[in-house]
């Protein structure tokens, strides 16, 4: 039972963890339009917020090496609470930033939420792991992750309504501090429900290691990159779609019309983390297939219903949909996959920045979002392998990678404002030629230059 009720509380977190996170791809527009700001300024949301996710990382990283006990003490359920309480801190900063109009109140804001969520991912993983039965460990930890999934879908679509429909906030910036007060009243009431409900058994590391000999491992060095780019390039594109999807050189849509969209992006993940985990599964062929043509036809239906946009042609998205059942029937392992599904993004990308003013350009952008899917896993997979006893340091080490989230939107935006919003999406090309390479000549040969 208590195993069960920790269980419940991780879903939660998760489940806020994405729909906070996601939202901040409706924020950057919205922004953008108050404060009169180039692509570039706009884009330091994701600057402030994912920077303080590295920053977070490196305290961790460098308080272990160095001996300090701080975090050690704190545990699971201290780190937990330390994480809620600097993000609900973070959210009352909107206070101040929506009353005065002040765009760097707002960034203060999101990095402190960000700095947050970093001690947060830092312990609901491990934690996730722990609570239940060693052999299903996996499974919790995919089912947790699956209500994130199901949060950066919901965000988009409700934030719509919230943001656009119910607050106008783009007209009336003094109402965008509303809905992160009621993030604040989340967060703190979390904190006080794990102070008085979560029973944790604290697992201290006896690994005791001075000196990040992880990176010895080529694997782990190139696979630190390789996240860098999958971040950076995942959020790159979630933060400037909605500009794209409104820009008159592209299919020039609606606030309301382009937000809804961005549930595509996002819902497409999701769709791709559910086909993952029966492609991975132990069931037969033709079963593994099945289960995974109606799973991607049930989720796709519940966006369309979530969205209630019932006009949509979704013939390109399904086709997307049918391409990456078959290369994950296809792939036999990580980084088969990888590769594959590098090469698709590549491609989407392509056409969705040199064919912009097409909705077939539209749906090829939105389904990037089914091939970014299972890449997270499958880096981490590959990266930590045949590390041994050094996997805690080299887990640190990629979760400080997550930079790439705050740093490749930024280049994106310049590049906007150098050109249009339209040619700005090859910048994330970049990072999906990078994990191509990682895949393509994938070593695990060591080095002992750290002694």
């Amino acid at each position: 039972m208590k195993k069960n009720l920790n269980f419940v509380v991780i879903s939660a977190l998760f489940f806020g963890l994405g729909f906070v996170t996601c939202l901040n791809d409706l924020l950057t527009p919205i922004l953008k339009k108050i404060f009169e700001l180039s692509y570039y300024q706009a884009n330091f949301v994701a600057l402030a917020f994912f920077t303080a996710y590295f920053i977070g990382g490196l305290l961790y990283f460098i308080s272990s090496l160095l001996g300090i006990k701080f975090f050690t003490n704190l545990g699971y359920k201290g780190l937990i609470i330390l994480g809620l309480v600097l993000s609900g801190i973070g959210c009352l900063f909107f206070i101040p930033a929506a009353m005065f109009k002040s765009y760097y109140t707002f960034l203060v804001g999101l990095f402190s939420i960000g700095f947050g969520f970093a001690f947060l991912q830092i312990s609901i993983n491990p934690l996730a792991l722990i609570s239940g039965e060693a052999k299903t460990a996996a499974s919790r930890l995919n089912l947790a992750q699956a209500f994130n999934s199901l949060a950066t879908t919901l965000a988009p679509i409700l934030g719509v309504f919230v943001f656009f429909k119910l607050l106008d906030v783009s007209n009336n910036h003094n109402n965008l501090k509303y809905p992160y007060i009621l993030f604040f009243l989340f967060f703190i009431g979390c904190a006080y429900l794990i102070v008085k409900l979560l029973k944790v058994k604290e697992i201290n590391s006896t690994q005791d290691f001075k000196k990040p000999y992880a990176l010895n491992h080529l694997n782990l060095i190139f696979g630190a990159f390789a996240i860098f780019f999958y971040v950076g390039s995942e959020v790159s594109i979630g933060t400037n779609l909605i500009s794209y999807l409104k820009s008159s050189d592209s299919v020039g849509l609606t606030d309301s019309i382009a937000g809804k969209l961005l549930a595509f992006y996002w819902g497409g993940a999701m769709i791709g983390r559910f086909l993952g985990g029966f492609a991975l599964g132990g069931l037969r062929k033709y079963r593994k297939l099945l289960f995974m043509v109606v799973t991607a036809a049930l989720l796709t239906l519940l966006i369309l219903f979530m969205t209630g946009m019932s006009e949509l042609n979704l013939t390109y998205y399904i086709c997307y949909q049918v391409l990456a059942i078959i290369l994950l029937m296809l792939s036999k392992n990580s980084r088969v996959n990888l590769l594959l599904f590098a090469l698709v993004n590549i491609v989407n990308l392509l056409m969705g920045a040199s064919m912009h003013n097409s909705w077939f350009a539209v749906w090829a952008i939105l389904s990037v979002g089914v091939f970014n899917s299972v890449m997270f896993p499958n880096i981490f997979d590959l990266a930590i392998d045949g590390l041994g006893k050094y996997k805690e340091q080299g887990s640190s080490i990629l979760i400080m990678m997550i930079l790439g989230g705050a740093l490749m939107p930024i280049l994106q935006g310049h590049v906007a404002d150098l050109t249009s919003i339209t040619t700005s999406f090859y910048v994330p090309i970049i990072g999906y030629v990078y994990i191509f390479l990682y895949a393509m000549f994938y070593s695990k040969r060591t080095l002992n230059f750290i002694k």
